[in-house]
């Protein structure tokens, strides 16, 4: 049954067109407003926002709240997208959720509305599933942008907060920071408190404009209050001192360095929360439970061990990256390193490469292709790459090929790196077995 469930939704792209905002605030509402049960926090922004997520959902889980996660795109399983206490949905839930979404659908369809895409049809499945489950906070990642995203049909987060902004999907949300930021800053609505990443001067103004016309909080997050890092047994120990909240240690169980500006903005917004009276509990306990639940936090596909010394990071713009290259440069200093590499067509895969070439480590690449229809042919990255880099490049159709041929090069002591898109990240861990 979950699998024609599954071929269902697969096949929506093909005949679909979104009937914007509106339209899906009133499938909301015909559906019981289930986005109105819970405590709505909702992420936007271009690179980490699902480990935002996921770090304030696990945060909210070990205070005792039943949360509820909603992100994209998935690695293996489409129920991935929909976590109740970061346990993926059940196949029976997402049935449930699909029979109550589809119902209300063949009943507009009748009526001459359009079919949702597949994002919306996902996202209304998320918010009935989070209502049946009685979830008490739902942490809300967009899907592209933020102004005219499915998710931003709500009317009244608790929270906003925007993480790192770069230049990625220019086509749809524009050519410049600017104009990605406004689209992004979309998510503010009046009078709810926005937590956002305080790192482009552009960007920071956008947000603060923004802010500013609907009369909304500001919480500006700097790197500069992180200090005293060290990295040890594969995590990563630094300490926040913020304006916000006492000087605290931070344990995060990862060996990406970017994702320290994730937990920074997922802490303060955690804090806001607090000071706002939505999370009643002694400071003492609030402190506690943050700090564990952000050692104990794990996303997939962001510098994650699938084996030793074999990593896969989804990094899948200019932006993402670099800060990868920083990560595997103090993270990995010393050791050699090799890449499997794959892009989506519509990525600028020129300066990915370019930056890339600049590990000073760099031993190896395998150049590989995602399997869908976004694969960007590896003869053409195979030669941008060696226009940029003069080391040992081989390339393949073939995934597996390219992740066995990682292996013996690397060795016994070197490290595999697998970047460049999602898609890859999801390949990958399914060809590993799913782990």
């Amino acid at each position: 049954m979950i699998e024609n469930i599954v071929d269902y939704l697969y096949q929506i792209p093909r005949f679909a067109r979104t009937g914007g905002l509106e339209q899906t605030r009133e499938r909301l509402r015909i559906l019981g407003s289930p986005e109105k049960s819970f405590h709505y926090i909702h992420i936007a922004g271009t690179n980490g926002k699902g480990s935002t997520c996921a770090y304030m959902e696990s945060a909210l889980r070990h205070m005792g709240y039943k949360t509820g996660l909603f992100t994209s795109p998935h690695l293996v399983r489409i129920n991935e997208r929909i976590r109740i206490n970061n346990e993926e949905i059940t196949d029976e839930a997402f049935a449930d959720a699909f029979y109550k979404v589809k119902a209300l659908i063949d009943r507009q369809a009748a009526e001459g509305i359009p079919h949702p895409t597949f994002f919306e049809f996902i996202y209304l499945m998320a918010m009935c599933a989070f209502k049946e489950a009685g979830i008490e906070y739902g942490i809300i990642e967009t899907g592209l942008g933020g102004r005219m995203d499915l998710t931003n049909a709500v009317e009244k987060p608790d929270l906003t907060l925007i993480t790192s902004i770069s230049l990625d999907h220019t086509a749809i949300l524009g050519d410049s920071i600017d104009k990605i930021a406004a689209e992004k800053a979309g998510i503010i609505k009046k009078e709810v408190p926005i937590v956002f990443l305080d790192k482009e001067k552009a960007v920071t103004r956008v947000i603060c404009e923004k802010a500013e016309q609907m009369g909304s909080a500001r919480f500006p997050v700097q790197m500069q209050w992180t200090k005293n890092f060290s990295v040890k047994s594969g995590k990563i120990h630094f300490s926040c001192q913020s304006p916000y909240f006492e000087d605290e240690d931070m344990t995060l169980n990862t060996v990406g360095l970017y994702q320290v500006e994730n937990a920074c903005l997922a802490r303060t917004g955690l804090e806001i929360l607090r000071q706002e009276g939505k999370l009643s509990m002694p400071e003492a306990d609030f402190v506690r439970s943050v700090r564990e639940g952000m050692e104990d936090m794990v996303w997939p596909g962001r510098m994650e061990m699938v084996l030793d010394n074999v990593y896969v990071d989804g990094a899948h713009n200019d932006d993402g990256i670099r800060e990868l290259v920083h990560s595997v440069e103090d993270v990995f200093e010393g050791q050699d390193i090799y890449l499997v590499f794959a892009v989506a067509e519509d990525k600028d895969y020129q300066e990915m490469i370019h930056h890339l070439s600049q590990i000073r480590q760099l031993k190896g690449v395998i150049i590989t292709e995602i399997n869908n229809g976004r694969r960007r042919d590896f003869h053409e990255v195979m030669d941008i790459f060696k226009k940029n880099w003069h080391g040992r490049i081989q390339g393949t159709y073939n995934v597996n090929e390219a992740i066995m041929t990682g292996q013996e090069w690397k060795g016994k002591d070197g490290i595999l790196i697998c970047t460049g898109s999602l898609y890859l990240v999801g390949h990958v861990k399914e060809i590993l077995g799913g782990i």
